[in-house]
Order: C-alpha cells, then structure tokens, then sequence
C-alpha cells in the first residue's frame, strides 16, 4: 500500500469491511478520529454508503452527510476504488461549498424574481388605474336640452360600467334639474350578468333622482341577455330605436 498522507483531498484507505487501514492528513484534519468509515457516515447515510462501497463494484462514486470536526452535517462526494487484494481507496470531495452557491444563486435569482413581481405589481396597478380611466370614459353625459341628456354606452356591459362612473352621473342628472336621459347602447358589445343587474339598479336611481331612463340602440342580442336576466324592456322603460330617432322624439313629440 502506498502512503496517502500528502494526498491532497480527505482520502483513506479502507478494508472489504470499511473499516480504516490509513488516512491522509486533510482526513485527520477533517474528521474525528474513527475506526470505521460508516462511523464518520451520519445514521440515514449508512445503508448507502454500505451498499455502494462496495469491492465488488471495482470503481463506485455516492453522496453522503457526513460528520466533520465542524459540523454532524455535511455533505461530501465520495469517489471509491478498490485493489484486487480487497483494499480500498475513498476520496472526499465536499460538497457543502457547492451547495453554498447554488443556495446563493438560488438567492439572487429569488431577489430578480421579486424585482420583477414588484415591476409586475406596478405595471398592474398603472393598467387599473388606466382601464379606470376608460371606464370612466365609456359612459359620459352629454346634454342635448335643459331637460334631456344623453349617456352613450361603450364596450362591455358589465358592473364597473356603471359603478365607476354612477356617482358622478347622478350628481350631474339631479344638479342639472334633469327630467329624462337616454341610455344608449350602439356601442356596447357583449352583456354580462353583472352588468344587466348593474344597468337595473342605476336605472331605479335614476327614477329616485326624479329622471326617467329611456333606453335606445338596443340589438336582438342584448335584447336576449336583458331578457334572459328578468329585464322587462317594455314594461318598464321609454324604448326607442336608435338614438337619431329617440332624440328628435323627446325634443320635440313626446308629452310633457
């Protein structure tokens, strides 16, 4: 057997049995004094190390937690080569400084990662206040006389539709001494059922605030949709077919 003192990783040399022969002086240095190999090997690691430092495989390499003078846990690569008169060579390679930078890559790429949920979270918030915005925008109030006034409906029929901007309507409608506003629905597209109880209830503030709803541009599909909610059309509000006709109606046919 040759001399492994000057080796220059942790090795030893073992018998079939593991049981230590000689080791290098990075191995005294490393780990405690033992007798057995299995002995420098932590309890869950044993069966392991058993089984793949093994004579019969000739060459083998496994990873196990070891106890070092340092620390009962630590995780070295362990590369196996046996003699054919059944001694073995074993040659520790720490892991622990591998897995420290893994741990800190996994830590930097953690912190990007909450950067850009943070930049995601900021972009969010811009296209809320942004979608607000065009809420807000999808459903002014354009007067036509002292009493009549218009709210032309843009995109989709849904509750924020009316909740984002029903406030400032109402206020608008009841300040202005109001008597009728059409609601008109050329530009809406698809109708959700929020937006259908939604259209409901700002249509009952409206008559609280003294102002009748006259819906127009109603289409066959919004038709289905209001009807499909218990949305009674005709029984009860002013319809008119589209809002060229329902205007010059009010302004100058419809009763007083």
């Amino acid at each position: 057997m040759f001399d492994i003192n000057d080796h220059p990783l942790p090795a030893f040399l073992v018998d079939e049995e593991l049981n230590i022969l000689s080791q290098s002086k990075l191995a005294t240095e490393a780990f405690s004094p033992r007798s057995s190999f299995l002995e420098l090997v932590d309890m869950d690691s044993r069966k392991k190390a058993a089984k793949m430092l093994n004579p019969l495989l000739k060459e083998s390499e496994v990873e196990l937690v070891m106890g070092t003078a340092q620390s009962p846990y630590s995780l070295f690569h362990v590369y196996a080569k046996w003699s054919m008169n059944g001694g073995g060579q074993l040659v520790c390679v720490r892991q622990d400084e591998r897995l420290e930078k893994l741990s800190e890559a996994l830590q930097r790429q953690q912190e990007r990662l909450a950067d850009t949920n943070f930049d995601l979270l900021d972009k969010k918030e811009e296209l809320e206040v942004a979608l607000m915005k065009v809420k807000q925008l999808s459903s002014p109030f354009l007067p036509i006389s002292a009493t009549l006034g218009i709210i032309p409906l843009f995109g989709e029929l849904e509750e924020n539709l009316f909740h984002v901007n029903e406030h400032h309507l109402l206020q608008t409608l009841q300040d202005g001494d109001y008597e009728r506003v059409i609601l008109d629905f050329s530009g809406i597209g698809d109708v959700q059922a929020s937006g259908v109880l939604a259209l409901i209830s700002f249509c009952s503030m409206l008559e609280v605030v003294g102002v009748s709803p006259i819906l127009c541009g109603i289409k066959p599909n919004h038709a289905r949709h209001l009807a499909n909610h218990d949305f009674v059309l005709n029984q009860n509000f002013d319809i008119r077919g589209n809002l060229k006709n329902a205007v010059h109606y009010y302004l100058n046919e419809a009763p007083m």
